[in-house]
């Protein structure tokens, strides 16, 4: 069966000797498992901008390159990053991805056969493109979604055995420890320091270490498998820029080169961004591309900032700046001393607050300069950790009078300790947070709601702040709003069904689409990626919410500010005599809201939002009991998607075993007998994984999450119901029988196919 080959070919590549044998070993299995002519591996070139495939013919080795561009299917699908599906490869529907892409019949050629329809997927690896994987000519006709998400599954597995095969550094300066211009406790020191400071690690690297840059440059070169570019007292002229304004080259950290002949050559600091990679493809006309990657100090001495560079290199002999302009994030350090950790400043903070150094609550001028320098000191070293465990949240809690109160961290879905803190040091940590915040720390008996915005190893990293009063003091919680980039859709790890249906209803011209789930269940970031989709020029897209933690260019963005009157219902009201494509709701918090988005998508438009329910089913009695009318909300309905996310297992120390009978009556039971089967494992041989621990999960044998999802479409059947008002169970029920799987069926899907273990899932979810 389906599932039982995939568990086969996963077997295949993580116990072979080489990706090359796998390779081989997989071919015949894979051809009959997508039921293709063909496969074509393109590898990424280490030392070039390009892809290239082999091939074994008339004794000898063929082989076909090709660069990192729209023009070619393989460098369409490396620079996008996603998965491209072509079934007829006629000029229209080439045109129709991009003006660009054309299918080069080379290909045919080399493989000695005509090539009808493909199936291009990228091959990547901890954010690292290992190549591109195709299926060439689907035998029974055309390629589905569902091959799309097996695809998906083999392109894991072979990314990690290339990933391993490159021995490619876990960072960009990590070949500076490999070759020993370094030893780890430096680079980790070289690191803290540039946290602190709010500098790039680079300048550290130079300024503290006395590091050549050419020797950065390589590691950064062997990390990011791109060429190397150095400074050398060579600004760019305005003539090469071709009028991109300097100030926003120097904000996103690139500049072109070298442009003509329809190639760009451009320098950037992470050439693995794909949103910048994305952004420089609009802004630079160009039929093909090639990456460099430089020093950020270098980048902006190119564009004529020298500042940043030592005095040695600056032409101004300016030495190190400080970086700071007006209007810039906040530092997240101010004089910060050298390989202090968190506890060093906490045990500091605490003891100058024994001696009497306490912030006196009233203005930040009444603050006494050392109190606020060990405030600060203790500040920055919380956020910074927070940033280096991945938080989302950061909990400073108080305690009853004279107990210690407590530094919490929610990280993957958790809520952990962090640290204990003294009750003497609760009151100048929350007031430094509130100056941070723009907050009032005279304040004290209300709630109150702020941000503020840092700067990390070069990163702006956006903050919420709520401080609540308890009635042991001020309560603060800081939510991390630093990962505002868009999700893949192909990352989301929806079924295939789910995948199939949601893009089907995406491209609806109106009706509601609802995402839910608990808090922090990732329903923005879904919103979003789906939204991606289908944020062309020709759709006008408005978006309300509260915050905006996601941004994507092309969206009308607009932020609630309840302080001034500016709500959902307010803002919705204006939305529709904006002349509107499409339509996301943050949040469906109330009835008008509510009222209004149904409305508006009765009126000839897309509306997507989200609520705060535990199942789709649940969703449609609970806006019912809201009040909306049910015979428009039955027909404005397109789908409604419930999701949770659940803790994943480290895939580098995850260990299989075959399921017990136990185990497997369990999970058949709790998947439904008569549902089963459609999962095609077979009894014998299953498999399941379950947690280890290693360094790299922090030895708790899970690391990251994924989402699990039910999805209920608006069926006639469905429609009727709802129109009945009836039950939630007998819509649930009815939506079962046509095809949706509720939440814990998706999760012990993703437990046979490794993602989870059971534990995880019973955590987040409940079965019936």
């Amino acid at each position: 069966m389906l599932k039982t080959n995939l568990l086969d070919i996963k077997n295949i590549f993580q116990h072979s000797r080489s990706f090359q044998a796998a390779w081989e070993e997989c071919q015949s299995t894979l051809k009959a498992l997508f039921d293709v002519d063909q496969l074509v591996l393109f590898k990424r070139d280490p030392k070039q901008t390009e892809l290239f495939f082999q091939i074994e013919r008339n004794a000898g080795v063929e082989e076909m390159r090709v660069p990192f561009s729209f023009s070619s299917v393989a460098g369409f699908t490396a620079l996008s990053q996603a998965p491209l599906m072509l079934q007829n490869l006629d000029p229209r529907e080439l045109a129709a991805v991009h003006p660009d892409l054309r299918f080069d019949r080379g290909l045919d050629k080399l493989l000695g056969l005509e090539i009808i329809n493909i199936l291009s997927m990228p091959v990547h690896h901890e954010n690292a493109l290992m190549g591109v994987f195709q299926l060439i000519n689907k035998k029974s006709g055309k390629f589905t979604r569902q091959d799309e998400a097996y695809c998906r599954l083999i392109v894991g597995i072979m990314g990690q055995k290339l990933f391993e095969e490159f021995d490619l550094p876990q960072g960009p300066f990590d070949h500076l420890v490999s070759k020993g211009f370094l030893t780890q406790e430096q680079l980790d020191d070289a690191l803290s320091r540039a946290a602190q400071r709010g500098v790039f690690v680079s300048r550290v690297l130079r300024a503290d270490f006395n590091l050549d840059p050419d020797a950065i440059g390589a590691s950064l070169e062997r990390f990011y498998q791109t060429p190397f570019v150095r400074y050398e007292n060579n600004p760019v002229s305005d003539q090469m820029l071709k009028g991109i304004n300097r100030q926003y080259l120097i904000r996103n950290m690139w500049l072109p080169l070298h442009t003509g002949a329809g190639k760009a050559v451009v320098l950037v600091q992470d050439p693995h961004d794909a949103d910048t990679v994305n952004e420089i493809r609009r802004v630079v006309n160009a039929k093909s591309y090639e990456f460099r990657v430089g020093l950020p100090e270098d980048i902006l001495a190119f564009l004529g900032d020298s500042s940043q560079l030592p005095k040695s290199v600056s032409p101004g002999g300016g030495g190190w700046s400080t970086g700071a302009e007006e209007g810039e994030p906040e530092d997240l350090t101010e004089e910060l001393d050298d390989g202090d950790d968190l506890a060093a400043s906490l045990a500091e903070l605490a003891t100058a607050a024994e001696e009497g150094l306490e912030f006196t609550q009233d203005e930040e001028e009444d603050i006494s300069l050392e109190s606020r320098q060990v405030a600060v000191r203790f500040v920055n070293k919380v956020i910074m950790h927070a940033h280096r465990v991945g938080a989302s949240d950061i909990h400073i809690e108080p305690n009853r009078g004279g107990k210690p109160g407590l530094v919490r961290m929610r990280i993957d879905g958790t809520c952990e300790r962090v640290l204990s803190i003294p009750e003497s040091v609760i009151k100048p940590v929350t007031s430094r947070i509130k100056i941070m915040s723009r907050l009032d720390i005279s304040e004290k008996r209300l709630p109150q709601d702020g941000k503020l915005r840092v700067r990390f190893k070069g990163r702006e990293i956006e903050m919420r702040v709520a401080t609540l009063p308890t009635v042991y003091g001020e309560s603060v919680v800081m939510r991390m709003l630093s990962a505002g980039k868009v999700m893949p859709f192909s990352r989301l790890n929806l079924s295939a069904r789910n995948a199939e249906q949601i893009e089907r209803i995406m491209v609806k011209p109106h009706g509601i689409f609802l995402v839910v789930g608990t808090t922090g269940s990732g329903k923005t970031t879904t919103l979003h990626s789906i939204l991606s989709r289908i944020n062309t020029p020709d759709k006008k897209i408005w978006t309300v919410e509260d915050p905006v933690e996601i941004t994507q260019q092309g969206l009308q963005q607009v932020q609630v500010e309840n302080a001034i009157g500016l709500d959902f219902a307010r803002i919705m009201r204006s939305f529709l005599r904006a002349d509107p494509d499409v339509i996301l709701v943050g949040e469906m918090r109330d009835l008008e809201t509510a009222q209004i988005g149904v409305e508006a998508s009765l009126t000839g438009h897309l509306v997507f939002t989200t609520l705060h329910t535990n199942s789709a089913a649940e969703t449609v009695t609970r806006l019912l009991d809201m009040g909306i009318e049910s015979l428009n909300f039955a027909e404005a309905l397109q789908g409604i998607l419930a999701q949770r996310l659940v803790k994943t297992l480290c895939v580098s120390c995850r260990a299989a075993h075959e399921v017990t009978d136990e185990e497997w009556d369990y999970l058949v039971s709790q998947y439904g007998s008569e549902y089963f089967p459609e999962l095609g494992i077979e009894r014998s041989g299953a498999r399941i994984f379950k947690p280890v621990g290693c360094r790299r999960c922090s030895h708790t044998g899970y690391r990251g999450r994924t989402g699990i999802h039910e999805l209920l479409v608006a069926t006639p059947e469905i429609r009727k119901a709802i129109m009945r008002k009836q039950p939630a169970e007998d819509i649930e029920r009815l939506a079962v029988e046509q095809g949706m799987r509720t939440l814990y069926q998706d999760g012990i899907a993703k437990i046979f196919q490794g993602d989870i273990d059971t534990w995880q899932l019973q955590k987040v979810t409940v079965s019936d």
